[in-house]
């Protein structure tokens, strides 16, 4: 989509997007000047990256980064220090958003107007997917005709890549049923 074509209607982008699936799982995308931490989505046409946003206390939105603690920190499930480590690493006047059970991780609601409403959310269709390679922490997706993009594991058991095959597999179902 270019900037001088209108949106596309939300019941053309339901059919593009397709059923949600399953929540794959918490990613990282490497890439710069966009939120780049946030939520897979799998649905029967492709996967959905749902950025996790807090709001600045100027009304702007700002991504928020991974809470992924490294193997070797002492205080490693002590929600207390986390919570203090994460007010020590934030920007001056932000104002942090505790994640809810129902707000980035429910499949509930329309993912067009998710995808609309999210700055920084993308859609990757299925069928533009060529191969996916499993790397040390994460998992690369080459795309026709676009470049590649690679997603970070970021959920605690590293199951990225088992979500992804499983994912494949529901949509390969669905597809044939159809």
């Amino acid at each position: 989509m270019t900037l001088d074509q209108p949106d596309l209607e939300p019941d053309l982008l339901d059919r593009i997007i397709g059923t949600p699936l399953m929540l794959v799982g918490p990613v990282r995308v490497e890439r710069p000047r966009l939120p780049n931490y946030g939520d897979l989505v799998g649905t029967s046409e492709g996967m959905m990256f749902l950025p996790r946003l807090h709001r600045r206390l100027n009304g702007a939105w700002e991504g928020v980064t991974s809470h992924r603690v490294p193997g070797w920190w002492p205080f490693r499930g002590e929600q207390s220090n986390n919570r203090f480590l994460d007010w020590l690493r934030r920007p001056a006047n932000t104002q942090l958003a505790e994640p809810t059970q129902g707000e980035a991780r429910s499949l509930t609601g329309s993912l067009s107007q998710r995808l609309m409403d999210s700055p920084g959310a993308f859609f990757i269709e299925r069928r533009f997917i060529r191969a996916m390679t499993c790397r040390r922490k994460g998992v690369r997706l080459e795309r026709s005709p676009y470049r590649s993009i690679t997603l970070f594991d970021e959920s605690p058991d590293m199951t990225l890549p088992a979500a992804l095959e499983l994912l494949e597999t529901q949509a390969g179902r669905m597809e044939a049923h159809k």
